[in-house]
């Protein structure tokens, strides 16, 4: 095609990027719920703007900047479900617009560049389609790395004055995997920078770094954030938790490799040529490609090793047209015999792969756990209320979702006719939205595992939410608190005396737990 078409042809193809990106996101997130992780941020993004505050008003062990961010579109869009899901679909289409960039620099040209963009946009965030912490932190580490690569390529200063500040985003997200990309960012800056002797970076790094670390204590001075539960709860708390994933790590080979066979298809051959090149020439560790190579290695392994933490479904299924796409480009460098049907080979692979997990993960919906139901029972969720509507309502947790519409409909409606001050304990986390009141929940989310908050006594964190609980009960005054299945009453009662509190079935799936007066906890 003629050099003067291709601005045209890119604009074009941008803007279809944003539209698939976008529509593909909040097509699928309509698709059936799994409410523990559905409705995460919902809830707690309107009690923001009602005046609660991490930290204090509820444990927060990760997704701090989703809840402000999520609060934010809330204020200026509405609050409905429609717009809660649009946050997670801008941040698909960023995440997909700056790969589209990417591939772009990998010269890979228009065509391909959008081909392997298109297989991003359907693996990065449709899998989940709702507001999800790892795919959240994932995808904004993911934009660091790009941008990393971006400045090592263009020797530009703005951005390794970016990176920091996205680095800082992606923790107040969730502290792994960015962790893990901070170490590996430190590598290879310190390799770069001292092998190239470009210290004048250092100045750069240093000031993005200070300039964002004062922001957050500005940010937690005039929230009224406190210092010591911010660190209790989001750094000291979660390392127990890490402490014991990592000791039970499974390292055998099918843990290790085979359930990545996928990526390493692409990413064999990848570590094959970063080695192959040092041979050949010892020079080769200073280049701007050898960085290249070790960034895309190095994103790699952090997320795989992230995966492998978090024990869930598959999430970084958007490294598949990330990979093919630098091998290819690497292929691109050989112009060898057999080399186009390689690269058509690699085509095909990535192609299929998407496809593969699109059927299996966006429209089988496995990521929320839904690949067993049936959806032609789905019910429309604005019978619940109409800010769900667009949401086919169906969960892996009750096979009827008629029989969950009305049950949850009747929870409401018990609720509503309590005139006291009231605490709702439920992973439905849409109650704040639908009741028009702060249900003051005291966690996102309500699990037996240990993993949102301390549930052993043995945990050296297990008085200071308790003390937490104890504290949003006595300062805003709640009277009652309201057990809402399928969270169990010992989400309360392993931390109050149950002696305290009466028990009064409201419906099939509402109890309430009258608090008496003057109770020693």
């Amino acid at each position: 095609m003629n050099n003067k078409y291709s601005p045209y042809l890119q604009n074009i193809l941008i803007f279809i990027l944003i539209l698939i990106s976008l529509s593909i996101n909040q097509y699928y997130a309509m698709k059936g719920a799994f409410p523990i992780e559905s409705f995460a941020h919902y809830d707690i993004s309107l009690r923001i703007l009602s005046g609660d505050i991490p930290f204090r008003d509820y444990w927060a062990v990760s997704g701090i900047f989703i809840d402000y961010l999520q609060s934010i579109f809330f204020l200026l869009f509405g609050n409905n479900f429609q717009i809660y899901v649009l946050h997670a679909s801008i941040l698909n289409a960023i995440a997909t617009l700056v790969s589209f960039i990417f591939f772009k620099e990998l010269k890979l040209g228009n065509l391909y560049s959008f081909f392997y963009a298109v297989c991003f946009s359907f693996l990065a965030y449709a899998n989940s389609g709702t507001l999800y912490v790892d795919h959240h932190t994932s995808l904004i580490c993911l934009i660091s790395s790009i941008f990393l690569l971006k400045g090592i390529n263009s020797n530009n200063k703005v951005y390794f004055f970016i990176i920091p500040i996205i680095v800082g985003i992606a923790f107040f997200t969730k502290p792994a995997p960015t962790i893990y990309f901070f170490i590996l960012y430190f590598f290879i800056l310190s390799i770069y920078i001292f092998l190239n002797k470009k210290f004048y970076l250092l100045n750069t790094l240093i000031i993005s770094s200070f300039s964002f670390f004062l922001f957050i204590i500005f940010f937690g001075y005039i929230n009224n954030i406190s210092f010591l539960n911010f660190f209790n709860q989001y750094i000291l708390f979660p390392a127990t938790i890490a402490d014991n994933r990592f000791g039970n790590i499974d390292y055998s080979m099918k843990n290790l490799i085979f359930q990545f066979n996928f990526l390493y298809v692409f990413l064999a051959p990848i570590i094959f040529f970063y080695f192959k090149n040092i041979y050949k020439k010892k020079s080769y560790l200073k280049s701007n490609e050898s960085f290249y190579y070790l960034i895309i290695i190095g994103l790699s392994f952090c997320l795989m090793f992230h995966q492998i933490n978090t024990k869930n479904q598959l999430f970084i299924l958007f490294l598949i047209p990330i990979l093919s796409s630098f091998l290819h480009s690497l292929l691109n460098e050989n112009k060898g015999e057999g080399t186009k049907k390689i690269i058509f080979l690699i085509c095909l692979i990535s192609f299929s792969l998407t496809i593969k997990y699109h059927l299996r993960f966006n429209e089988g919906r496995k990521f929320h756990e839904l690949q067993n139901v049936n959806f032609d029972k789905a019910v429309d969720a604005s019978l619940i209320d109409k800010k769900l509507s667009g949401l086919e309502w169906i969960t892996p947790i009750n096979p009827n979702p008629k029989l969950e519409v009305i049950q949850i409909i009747d929870s409401l409606k018990s609720i509503k006719s309590i005139k006291s001050g009231y605490m709702v304990i439920t992973n439905y986390s849409f109650y704040s939205a639908s009741l028009n009141q702060n249900t003051n929940s005291p966690s996102r989310w309500f699990i037996p595992n240990g993993g949102a908050y301390p549930v052993d006594e043995q945990n050296p964190f297990f008085k200071d939410y308790r003390n937490i609980l104890i504290e949003i009960i006595k300062r805003k005054k709640i009277e009652s608190i309201i057990i809402v299945k399928p969270v169990d009453v010992t989400e309360i009662t392993r931390y109050l005396n149950p002696k305290c509190l009466d028990r009064n079935k409201l419906d099939e799936i509402t109890l309430e737990l009258k608090i008496k007066k003057d109770c020693n906890f």
